[in-house]
């Protein structure tokens, strides 16, 4: 009687419905999935009707660069098993360089996916030629035509893959595209947006477009594009980025390899991430020798991307949700001191990514959000502040001045110089009801111990206009409250 009971309570997993049971089964590399024929007769062929298919290498412990042979015998004889109904998710992903002869075995992956009506397809076929960017195309696994006429797609991830389009696009009930790859062209990206009425996310990163980008879709509500490598060739370039979707709601641009931008019918946005990305890949010597000069990052002189970030800028201020990243704080003062459109009455969450060195800047800069309730501040350099103990700044600032603002989050990855930002934001938010103040791994920072005592004492001495703030520490470096 004890051994039937036990057996029942062992066996509940075998109890859940087909449904549930396929939820977890997707969760789980391909190998371990059909190791459950162990599980009961129910789970001996369970797994060859499955609807998820997830052939991640790595996971499944085929990761070495001669078992390639192993890869493709494995994920071919799995589905020559499978006998389901349908095929709801594909997904391959290679973590090390494939031979040119694999790529043949993949293509007829995604025809059986096809074939099956797939709904989310997500292909990761890795390249050293996108990882390293050497320039290289041959060897780089390029997506076959028939895919661009698959009709049951609603997600699509294609990562590390080249695109090129010979005829139409039909992926009506596509609502989910990720590019991430080498090589994608503005002709390309045209046709796709014409071939996908029902596209609600876009999210692209690229490397290798040398031309002006065009995004245009009515159906469009969120769009990501990451130039995340910036060549020489960008810096001199002349293109443009056109985005015109008029119900989009969420938009994030980085990298900005353009020396013009254009938001079109833009006004139903009320979520906006704006920054560069990808200059770190530039040598700044090489730059200079150029007619270049380097500030914090952004370009003066030939400053085309300053220019840019302007546009984008000016365009977004009525959105409610805004993130800047890295050099866009400068921008925002050169539109304070020229007085251009440097009002953004609407924003009530603004994330920042900037040098707590120039507090006195940010600072004056937080007066043109007047309608502020969320602020999160995250330094991106090596501190060089000296005087830990004497906090002193006055700032000849209105006394409406962060009067809405209710929450403050600050990540802190090393130094001091935070700290009179600080003291400003304690003493102007009146109504303030909760400052989260996060600690970072960093090798310039101070010991755990120590770093966090000092923050705690500092902030304790601080005055403070709101006496309902609520002050809470957490150190990231041990995922744990302090």
């Amino acid at each position: 009687m004890k051994k039937s009971k036990r057996s029942k309570a062992e066996d509940r997993l075998s109890e859940l419905p087909d449904s549930v049971i396929f939820q977890i089964l997707w969760l789980l590399p391909m190998t371990d999935v059909v190791r459950t024929i162990i599980l009961s007769k129910r789970w001996r062929n369970l797994w060859t009707t499955t609807p998820f298919l997830n052939f991640d290498n790595e996971a499944m412990s085929i990761n070495d660069n001669d078992n390639d042979d192993r890869l493709l015998k494995f994920v071919n004889r799995a589905l020559l098993c499978w006998n389901g109904i349908r095929v709801l998710k594909f997904k391959f992903v290679s973590r090390q360089q494939l031979y040119d002869s694999t790529y043949s075995d993949i293509n007829l992956w995604v025809s059986f996916a096809m074939r099956n009506r797939v709904e989310d397809l997500y292909l990761n076929v890795y390249c050293e030629s996108v990882s390293g960017m050497d320039g290289g195309k041959n060897d780089v696994y390029w997506v076959p035509q028939f895919l661009f006429s698959c009709p049951s797609l609603k997600e699509l991830t294609l990562i590390d893959c080249n695109i090129d389009i010979s005829g139409d696009v039909q992926w009506n009930q596509l609502k989910s595209l990720r590019i991430e790859g080498f090589r994608v062209t503005a002709h390309v990206i045209d046709q796709i947006l014409i071939g996908t009425p029902q596209l609600t996310v876009f999210i692209l990163r690229f490397a290798d477009v040398g031309e002006s980008l065009s995004i245009q879709s009515s159906s469009l509500k969120e769009l990501s594009i990451d130039k995340y490598f910036l060549t020489y060739e960008d810096l001199w370039t002349f293109s443009e980025l056109r985005i015109w979707t008029p119900n989009l709601e969420t938009l994030e641009i980085k990298g900005i390899p353009y020396s013009k931008c254009m938001l079109i019918d833009v006004l139903s946005l009320t979520r906006a991430t704006i920054g560069l990305s990808g200059l770190e890949h530039c040598d700044q010597d090489d730059a200079l020798l150029r007619g270049i000069k380097f500030e914090d990052g952004l370009f003066s002189g030939n400053d085309f991307q300053g220019n840019t970030l302007s546009q984008i800028i000016t365009t977004i201020q009525h959105v409610e949700n805004v993130k800047l990243l890295k050099c866009c704080i400068k921008v925002l003062g050169v539109l304070k001191r020229k007085c251009m459109h440097s009002s953004f009455p609407n924003v009530k969450s603004l994330e920042l990514s900037c040098c707590f060195n120039d507090y006195e800047q940010i600072v004056n800069h937080l007066e043109i959000f007047p309608q502020l309730e969320r602020l999160v501040l995250e330094g991106v350099r090596r501190d060089d502040y000296k005087d830990k103990e004497s906090l002193k700044f006055e700032a000849n600032l209105p006394n409406s001045f962060l009067m809405q603002l209710r929450t403050i989050e600050v990540t802190w990855f090393n130094g001091y110089s935070m700290f009179p930002l600080i003291e400003i934001l304690l003493k102007y938010a009146s109504k303030l009801e909760r400052m989260v103040f996060r600690v970072e791994k960093s090798i310039f920072a101070p010991s755990p111990l120590s770093s966090l005592l000092l923050a705690s004492q500092t902030l304790l001495r601080m005055s403070r206009s709101s006496p309902n703030c609520k002050i809470d520490f957490y150190d990231c470096r041990n995922a744990r409250d302090s």
